[in-house]
């Protein structure tokens, strides 16, 4: 399965030092970098903390979106940013996770390069059609695909994300030749899918699931261990002979040098807003799990899942452009 570009396809704010106490009104700015486009699920989730941070640390905190390379553009730059506290990466699981089994020069080591705070949201992927299709599962959309083998194209967010797999495995499964458009977010991807442009997505279910709610599109089926909470009636991949697990998450982290009293004070906020009743509603809105994981327990998710992607990646023979 090959990756293409979309139209060859569709065509034939600066950090300031933010001192240990976090109480200097004389530096006023957090920024939370967030390594996606605005407008998607995941940056309403950030801009949800970072509105609570500010009420909570008597801070300006600003969601920065430095998108590009499905993320590693924006944990490169903390990964550099000044390490006091200033500066905190909102980073998916596949960045510190998938990706280091994937890219040579990722620009950055997932656990050298950060320290973890807290994972405060977990979400599953979902495969979507266009509401004009006549595809009700995964099983007719591959059956669809081979009789339309011009057309056998599907879009996502990125390459070398857990999406990205999933439909790599899908397309294993049945045996298809399926060539990959990459879309900068969600909201991109929408109109070539709502207009049958490209006739299927894969994504993070947050980013599908109002569209499906009001019938502009179809989820097929998710990605997950078990069916989505908020999508019962949904069949899983696995429940289609598709054996992958993409269950993402999202986490907050600081640069590594960042000093041990900054960390646990920005963490134990972090977890506080987290388990909130009136947050847990409003990320349960949004489409995700509501988490609020200490940073201990961050640390041992990201190591099992940078093990278990190891082992897909191997088995995929998966090799991304370098």
């Amino acid at each position: 399965m090959r990756t293409v570009s979309r139209r060859n396809v569709l065509m034939g704010a600066s950090s300031v030092t933010l001192l240990p106490k976090l109480g200097q009104a004389d530096e006023p700015v957090v920024k939370i970098v967030y390594p996606f486009p605005a407008g998607g699920s995941g940056d309403a989730i950030a801009r949800v903390f970072a509105d609570q941070l500010h009420q909570r640390l008597g801070k300006s905190i600003i969601v920065e979106n430095k998108s590009g390379a499905a993320g590693r553009i924006g944990a490169q730059a903390v990964k550099v940013a000044p390490a006091d506290g200033s500066v905190l990466l909102f980073a998916s699981a596949a960045q510190l996770t998938l990706q280091p089994h994937l890219f040579r020069d990722l620009g950055y080591d997932p656990f050298k390069d950060y320290l973890p705070l807290s994972q405060v949201v977990t979400f599953d992927v979902a495969l979507a059609v266009g509401s004009a299709s006549s595809v009700r599962s995964i099983s007719e959309l591959a059956a669809w695909y081979r009789v339309n083998p011009s057309q056998a194209v599907y879009g996502s967010p990125g390459t070398g994300t857990a999406s990205h797999f999933a439909a790599m495995e899908f397309a294993r499964k049945f045996d298809l030749d399926l060539r990959h458009v990459v879309y900068r977010g969600t909201p991109a991807a929408l109109p070539d899918l709502l207009s049958g442009r490209i006739p299927a997505y894969i994504a993070a279910t947050p980013e599908l699931i109002e569209h499906h709610r009001s019938g502009r599109i179809r989820v097929l089926a998710t990605v997950g261990a078990r069916r989505s909470s908020l999508l019962l009636g949904i069949s899983t991949f696995a429940e289609s002979g598709v054996n992958i697990d993409a269950t993402g998450w999202f986490a907050f982290y600081v640069p590594a040098r960042t000093p041990p009293d900054v960390a646990k004070r920005l963490e134990n906020e972090i977890v506080s807003i987290a388990n909130l009743p009136e947050i847990r509603a409003r990320i349960l809105a949004l489409g995700f799990q509501a988490t609020a994981t200490s940073s201990d327990e961050l640390r041992e998710i990201q190591h099992a899942e940078f093990d278990r992607w190891a082992s897909i990646v191997k088995l995929s023979g998966f090799t991304a452009e370098r």
